[in-house]
């Protein structure tokens, strides 16, 4: 087995993100405010009034929920009688109370705002991960060239800041097909999500190998066999795993490639 790549692709701290991204949640918040006259439209349409609520809500509704607990649940008839009496009877408020809530200034409204702050969490989050093209590449779109083989192309977009280039000899395609490829990036893109969630929220690097590391790298490593990997490659050999690398300091993922 000879190793001719092997490289780690750290995720972004929160201060290196674009200035720009600062916009984002007030981008979203004006957007979706901006469709509230359409979502009440749309809203309305579906039902517009009491005898479209029972019909749409109270009898699909029903007819899911007396599905999930089925009719062999000992209280059945109980719970299935007291939603058949109860929920007709709301028909009335959910009409006042879905168009007063669209009004300007109303509850809807009032719900964007208060929800744009994890809004724009979530995404710093994403972005973290994968970065914005336009600014700055994540670990993500780094791995999906270095899997495709663009050696030139990869190196050319890595930061000594966040990657450790280690071993820089040839870089080959990493997978035979591409559902392959994709569903392994898939995969580290989720594992790495929760890694910078459990980051920031002060859990130490042992708790995050052995909680998310040690569960996804397994996960990923079952992904990598001879029937899978490039043929030129050594599947026992090569490997991605989400790791810390030593040198940047920083979680991410690291990828090997061997040759037999």
């Amino acid at each position: 087995m000879a190793e001719i790549y092997a490289v780690h692709f750290g995720v972004l701290n929160l201060g290196e993100l674009p200035s720009e991204v600062s916009e984002i949640g007030d981008d979203w918040e004006t957007t979706l405010k901006a469709k509230r006259a359409k979502i009440f439209t749309n809203l309305s349409r579906v039902v517009p009034d009491e005898s479209a609520y029972n019909s749409v809500i109270v009898e699909r509704s029903n007819e899911g929920y007396g599905q999930f607990i089925s009719e062999s649940h000992p209280s059945y008839d109980k719970i299935m009688l007291k939603r058949k009496i109860k929920m007709p009877a709301r028909a009335s408020d959910y009409i006042t109370n879905r168009n007063a809530a669209f009004e300007e200034g109303g509850d809807f409204e009032a719900g964007v705002t208060e929800s744009k702050g994890a809004f724009t969490t979530n995404v710093k989050v994403i972005l973290r991960i994968v970065g914005d093209k336009d600014k700055v590449y994540g670990a993500i779109p780094k791995l999906s060239f270095a899997l495709d083989g663009k050696k030139a192309l990869l190196e050319s977009i890595l930061n000594d800041t966040y990657d450790h280039l280690i071993t820089s000899t040839e870089l080959k395609t990493f997978f035979t097909k591409k559902q392959y490829k994709t569903s392994v990036v898939s995969l580290i893109n989720e594992a790495l999500a929760y890694v910078v969630y459990a980051v920031d929220a002060g859990f130490d690097d042992a708790w995050i190998q052995s909680n998310i590391a040690d569960k996804y790298n397994p996960l990923i490593a079952a992904m990598i066999n001879a029937n899978t990997v490039n043929s030129e490659l050594d599947p026992a050999g090569s490997s991605i795993a989400i790791e810390k690398d030593a040198t940047t300091g920083r979680w991410g993922i690291k990828l090997v490639e061997a040759t037999p």
